[in-house]
């Protein structure tokens, strides 16, 4: 649990190095201030859109291979982005691009990574691992913004990228040594699973029966208006 906090801290401290980068670029590029909130709702788009689907893939995906590959996706986009600006070849539509590629690639690794920690506990200390991972992204959001600052001010946009490509290397180098807890709940399946006397055809409906759990329970449905 360890190593997965700690590297965890480095991958959320990179990404907050790219967006701050990626809004930097954005607002160098046009000047324009909407351009700019446009860029953040390109990346955050296929998460509101589509972040059931990429939970139940989650569900239905080996957890670790699937946080493993997605991070993989991620560092490659920051670095293609970090070359581009680097040869001065980024334009503003080819980062929408890249913004929005990397959002979808989220809409699994977000929630691939959050559980992967659940794993690695006991179901007693599952409240603990979840109350470490908001810390963890917190601090991560915190210093990761303050080092943009520092990094973009020496060496420009395209090292915040090429960091960020670096910190998610770091993630899937540390994932397949981690060691899921014996008590841990199996890492593939539905979320909700089906009971014997259910038909076949209901497997692998996650998303479905996800959605169907979640507005069974007010007090979920109030914290999440």
């Amino acid at each position: 649990m360890r190593w997965w906090s700690a590297a965890n801290l480095v991958s959320n401290a990179g990404t907050w190095m790219q967006l701050t980068a990626q809004n930097l670029l954005v607002l160098h590029l046009t000047g324009s201030a909407a351009a700019t909130g446009l860029s953040l709702s390109a990346q955050a788009a296929p998460g509101l859109l589509l972040g059931l689907a990429g939970g139940a893939a989650v569900d239905a995906w080996p957890r670790r291979i699937t946080a493993s590959v997605s991070q993989a996706l991620l560092a490659l986009v920051g670095f293609v982005t970090a070359a581009l600006v680097v040869t001065d070849r980024l334009s503003v539509p080819v980062l929408m691009v890249l913004a929005a590629v990397t959002g979808l690639i989220a809409t699994v690794d977000a929630p691939a990574c959050a559980l992967l920690g659940n794993d690695l506990v006991p179901p007693k200390d599952v409240p603990s691992s979840i109350a470490l991972g908001s810390v963890v992204s917190g601090a991560g959001r915190v210093g990761g913004t303050a080092l943009a600052g520092v990094v973009i001010g020496c060496w420009g946009p395209g090292a915040a990228y090429a960091v960020n490509g670096l910190s998610f290397l770091a993630v899937a180098a540390v994932i397949p040594f981690l060691r899921p807890h014996p008590a841990a709940e199996p890492q593939t399946g539905p979320a909700v699973r089906p009971s014997p006397s259910a038909a076949p055809s209901r497997c692998g409906t996650g998303a479905r029966e996800g959605l169907a759990f979640f507005l069974r329970r007010p007090r979920l449905v109030a914290l999440a208006g």
